[in-house]
């Protein structure tokens, strides 16, 4: 049996600060929650580019939306 990694780095992208690496947490199908402080600081429905690294070959670079924010980071849609 193969065991599938539940989380990955992620790059996330948007206007405001750049990139930044943060680490996924509850990926589906819809979305997907990245942990990651700074990323607190995006308020909701704001347009975010994530691509996910260390994987074999190239992730795309994927349109998301911020649907809910913690202290610990943003819940995401894929748009």
């Amino acid at each position: 049996m193969s065991e599938q990694r539940k989380s990955f780095r992620i790059k996330i992208s948007h206007d405001s600060f750049g990139e930044c690496l943060g680490q996924t947490r509850n990926l589906s199908a819809t979305g997907v929650y990245v942990k990651h402080p700074a990323l607190s600081a995006l308020p909701r429905g704001a347009v975010v580019y994530g691509q996910v690294q260390g994987l074999p070959a190239g992730a795309p670079r994927v349109r998301m939306e911020v649907v809910q924010v913690d202290a610990e980071g943003i819940d995401l849609r894929y748009l």
